[in-house]
């Protein structure tokens, strides 16, 4: 709730990452992103508007081009310079699509001209908030595309993407295609690919509690043992974005977040309100998200010690000496409590941070249930004793990096 008073939480449309399987938004570093190194790279003519010829764009999803507002090209590119400020048409649909330059563009990447599909790339969500276009959502929460895909309504993802490729190499408007390897983000629990889509979710603005944390780490408040894991530290902190904490699912913490049914007025409180302080109605409703279970998380260090109260033992045991913990986490909870700590306590909660190296597969994975990578000890103990384990394991230890074992 200080957090809101702030002005550090706040609820608005914006990009996130969405699981269509879990029908949940997913912070950024709930996406695992995993190499796609046979994914294609299509290269689509857009006719150009009252005037003869076609401006090339390169897109490794040309089923989200019904969702495109524009044609993107690099400022002074000596190749689109003329036609900045014209209109091209959107192939399939007509729409038509103004050609922008912005310096996000890559102009070594594909032809040098991207389509724009801010409703479904945080990049291109960017450059449309720049320059003012409009977004259009062609896909529903369950990654289905919607009535703005036009003719192709109704279809999944891999359909649409068949079905819009087929039409437009029918109409001859395929200039090529070829191999092309990238990532492609992954929901963390289901391994579903993500869909970037714009969604009305609650917001932690980080930049503003990420500044204490990373000095209190460079003035040596806080320790990371071994010292490098300090570097992947500031790295993620300088280039932090807002965090999105709410989710749709069935088990967390309620946010404190109710809504006046007469009057819409949002209103976040501690303790349950019985009227609309804006019109003094009784038709209030909670907000059916729930919080990250990260944010709750973030709060350990002192919530369990009595906090906000001015409790014994969170004089005694606030800050503590020293976190054990391992590396695949110190984004999601070592980063976080850090900066929960120093924002609600006003202390960093420890003062070392002793990263342990995990046990991971051959190919370097970690070992997990879900990839059927894990080794059952018990199995390894029946086949070899105790011993041998215990050897193996204490002879591959090299502090600070992770084991392979297969």
């Amino acid at each position: 709730v200080k957090l809101y008073q702030d002005g550090l939480i706040y609820r608005g449309d914006y990009i996130i990452n969405w699981c269509h399987r879990c029908h949940t938004a997913l912070s950024d570093i709930e996406v695992e992103h995993h190499p796609r190194p046979e994914a294609a790279l299509w290269r689509v003519r857009y006719p150009l508007k009252d005037q003869e010829g076609y401006i090339v764009v390169a897109t490794t999803r040309p089923e989200t081009m019904l969702g495109d507002t524009a044609v993107d090209v690099k400022p002074k590119d000596p190749r689109y310079r003329q036609l900045v400020g014209r209109m091209a048409i959107l192939p399939l649909l007509n729409r038509e699509l103004p050609i922008i330059e912005d310096e996000y563009v890559d102009p070594q990447f594909g032809t040098g001209a991207l389509k724009i599909t801010p409703a479904h790339d945080p990049h291109d969500f960017e450059v449309a908030v720049r320059h003012g276009l409009p977004l259009v959502n062609i896909f529903t929460e369950s990654a289905v595309t919607n009535e703005n895909a036009g003719p192709y309504q109704g279809l999944e993802r891999s359909e649409a993407r068949r079905r819009v490729v087929a039409d437009l190499e029918r109409l001859g408007l395929v200039e090529g295609q070829e191999k092309y390897s990238h990532s492609v983000g992954q929901c963390y629990r289901c391994d579903t690919m993500v869909e970037p889509r714009i969604s009305r979710q609650w917001f932690l603005r980080m930049k503003p509690l990420a500044g204490p944390a990373v000095e209190a780490v460079r003035e040596g408040r806080i320790e990371f043992i071994p010292s490098p894991w300090a570097k992947v530290y500031f790295d993620w902190m300088q280039n932090i974005r807002d965090w999105c904490i709410s989710r749709q699912i069935w088990w967390g913490h309620r946010i404190p977040a109710w809504y006046c049914r007469r009057c819409g007025q949002e209103i976040v409180t501690v303790d349950d309100p019985q009227v609309c302080p804006g019109c003094s109605s009784e038709e209030l409703h909670q907000e059916d998200d729930v919080l990250d279970t990260w944010f709750s998380s973030a709060l350990w260090p002192f919530s369990t010690l009595g906090w906000p109260d001015d409790t014994e033992d969170l004089r005694y045991f606030y800050p503590t000496d020293v976190l054990v913990t391992g590396h695949d986490i110190i984004f999601f909870w070592v980063a976080r409590m850090i900066m929960a700590g120093l924002y609600a306590v006003g202390d960093v909660p420890f003062h070392q941070v002793f990263i342990n190296p995990l046990v991971s597969d051959i190919q370097g994975q970690k070992m997990s249930k879900s990839r059927g990578n894990v080794i059952d000890p018990l199995d390894v103990i029946g086949k070899c004793g105790t011993d041998a384990l215990r050897f193996t394991i204490s002879f591959l230890t090299t502090p600070g990096r992770d084991v392979l074992l297969g």
